[in-house]
């Protein structure tokens, strides 16, 4: 496992292994130099002595994985937890523990395009590997049925995932996140790969066959598995409610991974299951609060490391000295967070129920259209759903005349690079009062488009 240059650990120096010393003898140090106010009486009386701690307090990651374990059924460790201040926080510290400048990491698409956004701020590049539409999105298993080799060190020579690469060439000044320039340079080397189970926008779980070859590429590959799962609990349909069985383990000692041929029939999986605990690569999960508790405001979120321990221990080794640099989680959140989480189950109940409604609305309105020609790509998870349509309807002229003619906008398709253009996003959280007309109206235009 390759971690980035800038988190390489150094040796302690004298000051630092004195005062290792010290502690070890139970010798109390008078700290001539401590510049923290709340150890010496000039804090607010309504808030703990601060103590820097990387990972977030400790009794507040005992409540988050007490709360963890409880939801998940199984067992959560407080010290493989990192507390945050949003998922976006997390991602950027976990290209900064894999990615040196110019390395890239693979991404799903269609996709929302923050990944590739916090790369660029973190001067790496994202791939995209393709999900597609065959009645529900999915991996096309070919494309991770074969390893991908080194990164060969000529100029001109094919960049290792190129299999994986599916830019769709749409003008970046639409929105589109990947153009030739994200592309991987020769050069370029594979440092993670990232899967969103459900994914935004398509709303597709990562089933159990989708897993599988997940975790053999990322072992192949000796890279890491980042799943974010902010959206996992607001599944919409009563037949993928989320269970929890155990991972099967890979083979022992120097055996190879697990392969998946591309012919071998997808596995029946109706209830997916979180990537979070993953024992067999480095994987790294992602939540929070702001999509759990449909609180955006609620800036708590977390990392939680799972994997083979030695890689666990190496890899936390240097994301806690990223994390002592930011410190982002403060003793005023951890007061509010057992309030928080108690209103978890709740509130997700609430969310995904206003979510369910309008699908089905939706899908009403749609079986009403008079043309026919309009369908739901039926979203298994999350927040939203996307329209298709026919291709002659532009995306944009659809869009511009909502704004123009009846106050409404949706996200076009080509936001989240569709593999085909006639689609457009639209939210499932509006109350149902202004969620049906809206659709009325946006399916009333569709019709007038496409007969045109």
């Amino acid at each position: 496992m390759k971690f980035s240059k800038r988190t390489e650990l150094g040796v302690p120096n004298a000051v630092t292994k004195a005062e290792r010393a010290a502690a070890a003898r139970g010798q109390h140090l008078v700290r001539l130099a401590d510049s923290n106010p709340t150890r010496h009486g000039l804090g607010r009386p309504d808030l703990p002595v601060y103590q820097a701690t990387p990972r977030g307090p400790l009794a507040t990651r005992e409540l988050l994985a007490d709360f963890l374990t409880r939801r998940d059924n199984r067992e959560v460790d407080p010290e493989r937890l990192y507390l945050l201040s949003s998922t976006s926080q997390g991602y950027s510290w976990l290209m900064k523990l894999f990615c040196d400048p110019g390395d890239t990491v693979l991404a799903p698409t269609p996709g929302y395009p923050l990944v590739a956004e916090i790369a660029r701020l973190e001067s790496a590049r994202v791939a995209p590997y393709p999900l597609e539409w065959v009645g529900r999105w999915e991996l096309n298993l070919a494309d991770f049925a074969s390893p991908v080799h080194e990164v060969p060190s000529e100029v001109n020579a094919p960049t290792p995932d190129s299999r994986l690469v599916a830019s769709q060439g749409v003008d970046a000044t639409r929105g589109a996140r990947a153009t030739d320039s994200d592309q991987p340079s020769p050069r370029s080397r594979l440092a993670a790969i990232v899967a969103i189970n459900p994914n935004n926008p398509t709303g597709s779980y990562v089933h159990d066959f989708e897993r599988e070859a997940l975790v053999a590429y990322a072992a192949t590959q000796d890279i890491p598995l980042i799943a974010d799962e902010v959206f996992f609990d607001y599944w919409l349909d009563a037949g993928l409610a989320p269970r929890e069985p155990a991972a099967k383990p890979l083979p022992a000692g120097d055996a190879a991974p697990p392969r998946i041929a591309p012919d071998e029939p997808p596995a029946t999986c109706a209830n997916p299951r979180r990537l979070a605990g993953e024992t067999r690569v480095l994987t790294f999960a992602l939540d929070g609060l702001s999509k759990n508790l449909a609180a955006p405001g609620a800036k708590v979120a977390w990392i939680e490391v799972s994997g083979p321990e030695d890689l666990v221990a190496a890899a936390q080794a240097r994301l806690d000295r990223i994390a002592d640099a930011y410190l982002p989680f403060s003793d005023v959140l951890a007061a509010r967070l057992p309030q928080w989480l108690a209103e978890v189950s709740a509130q997700t109940a609430r969310v995904r129920g206003r979510c369910q409604e309008n699908l089905a609305a939706l899908r009403e309105l749609v079986a009403g259209e008079p043309t026919g020609t309009v369908t739901v790509l039926a979203p298994e998870g999350g927040w939203n759903a996307l329209l298709r349509f026919p291709a002659v309807v532009d995306e944009d002229s659809l869009v511009a005349s909502l704004i123009s003619r009846h106050g409404i906008t949706v996200q076009p398709g080509y936001f989240f690079d569709m593999p085909f253009p006639g689609v457009v996003s639209v939210s499932l959280l509006l109350e149902p009062e202004a969620f049906a007309p809206a659709v009325g109206v946006l399916l009333s235009e569709l019709a007038t488009a496409a007969t045109a």
